[in-house]
């Protein structure tokens, strides 16, 4: 192959790097392919079929059918959240607010993946895609708007690698990641409770002078890290492979700005020194509350991958699949202004986590793939910390799809998956005894109120992917 061809679907691929988010597990993206999403993931680490291999197992490229192609797609993503109100309370001086509507916005993760054989024991890969990302979005006036109003978490990796086979049933492979972690998270501020804990005022709050003074804060940063992933693919027999593959933890620290928006705090003519009151008031909360510059540092997990990929017959193939993701990484998301004095503090707490997958193809005819797959995913989250940025909870993958081929050198892939999520409660007012960094959260649940509800949801996919070989 000529190397202005090879030249073009690097840029190709490199015009992929895009964002994504989606409502997934905590808010890991599985969605690299869309012929993963026909089988839920199954065999991911061992399937070999297309040049998303060079992420999931870089050492299985060798075993692939067609060692030189490339693979560009994209996954439609739709979640659905929904808050149901139980017995939620109020937040001081503020009125409570509604159900905050459907929080899941459609989105798009773009990907692209180029696999290309230097010989039969020498493969390079390429891969540009979005393994985490988040949105969720309330409407402002919400009961739980001091928890949470935007939450956009977004990813750009680019992962070069290679495969050797060391010999005709063995095969190692490695890359380095390059990930760009770009977040904003937004919320609204309490200013009404904060002017009434000043005394002076008290009788103006008696009166419902000072409620529902609402602002917004809105915090965003950015960082670039490295990180690195390994793989080797065992070909058994000439129908059993299987593969285990590792990608590392990437810790990021991310630098940004902290920026209010404040209420406009008048009062009427009857109230002596009304203005000057009020002037006071508005001067004191902008000091309170300044924009400025800010940190916060980020681990994002490592995760192990074992694959089984077992052809039955000459139409029917068996995938399996179980991964492990070492969440407990992310403890808590503190913000720290430039001074070093701490903005904000959540606490997490999250769990290490399984993923299970089972699947199937069945080749229908010369031109046709049928797949189908199950799979079990688990939640991080735990009971006591559910927050409404990440309503998440346990959840069952079920998928169909096909791959058809166009022509000898094209063939496009479709998949379909619906996750079904289980209802789950959540009872939040931003504290926990167990974590308390200077004494900052000790006065959330007067100030932000308690959000106590269930939350139901789900999650489509869609995918459409394009194969190329060359």
């Amino acid at each position: 192959m000529k190397k202005t061809q090879i030249a073009r679907l690097v840029a190709a691929l490199l015009g992929c790097a895009a964002t994504g988010s989606a409502f997934a597990s905590a808010f890991q993206l599985y969605e690299q392919n869309a012929s993963g999403i026909g089988n839920a993931f199954a065999g991911s680490a061992a399937a070999a079929e297309d040049a998303s291999t060079a992420y999931f197992n870089p050492a299985a490229m060798v075993f692939m059918a067609n060692p030189r192609q490339v693979s560009l797609g994209v996954d439609i993503v739709k979640p659905t959240a929904n808050f149901d109100n139980r017995g939620s309370t109020a937040a001081n001086n503020a009125s409570l607010g509604g159900n905050g509507g459907d929080a899941g916005p459609y989105s798009y993760v773009p990907a692209g993946h180029l696999a290309y054989a230097l010989s039969k024991d020498f493969s390079l890969g390429l891969s540009v895609g979005a393994p985490f990302g988040l949105k969720t979005e309330y409407e402002n006036g919400w009961a739980g708007r001091y928890q949470a109003l935007l939450s956009d978490l977004k990813t750009e990796n680019v992962n070069p690698s290679f495969a050797w086979r060391i010999n005709d049933k063995i095969a190692v492979g490695a890359g380095l990641n390059y990930q760009r972690f770009t977040a904003e998270l937004s919320q609204a501020v309490n200013f009404g409770a904060a002017m009434c804990a000043n005394a002076s005022v008290a009788a103006l709050c008696s009166a419902g002078l000072l409620s529902n003074q609402d602002g917004v804060s809105s915090v965003s940063g950015s960082s670039n890290a490295w990180g690195w992933n390994v793989g080797i693919a065992a070909q058994l027999s000439e129908t059993t492979r299987v593969g285990v593959s590792y990608r590392s933890a990437i810790k990021h620290k991310l630098t940004g700005s902290v920026s209010f928006t404040y209420p406009d705090v008048s009062l009427p003519s009857s109230v002596p020194n009304g203005a000057a009151i009020a002037s006071g008031l508005n001067a004191a909360i902008r000091a309170q509350a300044a924009s400025g510059p800010v940190s916060v540092e980020v681990k994002l997990p490592e995760s192990w991958t074992i694959s089984a990929f077992q052809q039955l017959d000459e139409r029917w193939s068996l995938l399996a699949d179980a991964s492990w993701t070492g969440w407990s990484s992310l403890r808590s998301l503190d913000i720290y202004r430039d001074s070093g004095s701490l903005l904000s503090s959540s606490y997490y707490n999250w769990k290490d986590t399984w993923r299970v997958a089972l699947g199937g193809g069945y080749q229908w005819n010369q031109d046709l793939k049928l797949r189908a797959g199950l799979g079990y995913d688990q939640s991080p989250i735990r009971a006591a910390y559910r927050t409404p940025r990440l309503p998440d909870t346990d959840r069952v993958w079920l998928s169909f799809g096909f791959n058809y081929k166009l022509t000898p050198h094209v063939s496009v892939d479709t998949g379909y998956t619906h996750i079904f999520m289980k209802n789950t409660d959540i009872a939040e007012n931003g504290y926990h005894a167990d974590y308390n960094p200077g004494g900052i959260n000790t006065t959330n649940a007067a100030s932000r109120g308690t959000l106590v509800g269930q939350y139901s949801g789900s999650v489509d996919m869609l995918g459409v992917q394009f194969n190329y070989l060359f």
